[in-house]
This record gives structure tokens, sequence and C-alpha cells, in this order.
């Protein structure tokens, strides 16, 4: 016996999943304050482990490693499909953009998209006192909608970055260019 599967609550428990993982209130969209239980890094990596499940969920698995005929290419058409939020990170933006291009083309790497703001000044890395690397937005990467804060992780402090909707257009606008 098989329970039918509304995928449009999948949909929107994946949507609130992801909102409290990246630190906001999936009702109003509010950014929780950073004591919220929520931005502990256990329970908000835990939060994305739940939702990468939901992903799969009613989807087949594939029996090997999928090989891709396309390379990665972003047009008008696939770019109008893209679920924009009102905030989030560029893990889950780029899942969003993943999740809309046709099966055969070479998904989208958010390494790629941040190497790109990087060298467009948009982000731009840093150093920390301890040595560890990490990407901040500019002044320009602001301007677009691009914030960031610091939260507590299992290896010490790292800056989120969270990339409200103008930032999000902004980005599948110039994705071309990539």
């Amino acid at each position: 016996m098989s329970a039918t599967i509304d995928q449009n609550r999948v949909k929107v428990a994946i949507d609130w999943i992801n909102k409290l993982a990246n630190g906001m209130n999936p009702i109003d969209g509010s950014i929780l304050p950073d004591s919220d239980i929520v931005n502990n890094v256990h329970i908000s990596r835990c939060l994305f482990y739940v939702s990468s499940l939901l992903e799969g969920v009613g989807k087949k698995k594939p029996s090997q490693q999928k090989q891709y005929d396309l390379e990665f290419q972003l047009t008008p058409e696939i770019a109008s499909k893209v679920y924009i939020a009102e905030r989030t990170g560029i893990a889950m933006f780029v899942k969003e953009i993943n999740k809309v291009i046709p099966e055969n083309m070479q998904p989208l790497a958010a390494s790629k998209v941040t190497q790109w703001l990087v060298s467009v000044g948009y982000l731009v890395e840093q150093q920390s006192s301890d040595g560890r690397k990490y990407k901040a937005p500019t002044e320009l990467g602001t301007s677009v909608g691009m914030t960031s804060a610091w939260r507590d992780g299992s290896q010490g402090q790292y800056l989120a970055i969270s990339y409200d909707a103008n930032a999000q257009h902004f980005i599948l606008d110039n994705l071309f260019k990539l």
C-alpha cells in the first residue's frame, strides 16, 4: 500500500524548513535573533538535512552517476521559472536554479556563483585572525541586497551571507557571464 504524496505540501514544508535553517521566520519572513534555537549550527544543519531528504520524496534514485549532454546555460525561459525567496543563502538559491534546468544539463555549483561575485566586486575574500578565509559582501554587494551576520558554528564563528529577492534577480540577470 503506497500513500499518495502531495507535492504542494512537500514544497511548502521544504520552503519553511529552509527559511528556518537560514534563520528566518517562515510566516512573516523576519530575521530571527541570533539567540533563537534555529540559529544553532547543529539545528540549522539538521533542518538543511531534512530539507534535502524531502527534496527526494516521490523521486526515483539514479542507479549510476549521471552523464550530462549540456553545459549549464541559463536562458530567460529557465530564469523565469526559478523560485525567488524573500531571503536565502547561496546554496539554497542555486538549488532552486538547478530544480528548473533540463535533466540533461550540468547543474550549477554555488561555488561558481560566489567566485563570479568575487571577480566582479560584489563579494570580497577576507581572512580571519585565525587564518580562515571567508567571503563578505562589499558595498556594491550590499547595494544589490546582500547582507551578512556572524553566526556560531561547530568550528567557530562564520559569516552567513543572505541574498534578498533583488540580489537573487541580479544573479539570475547576470548568470550568462559565468
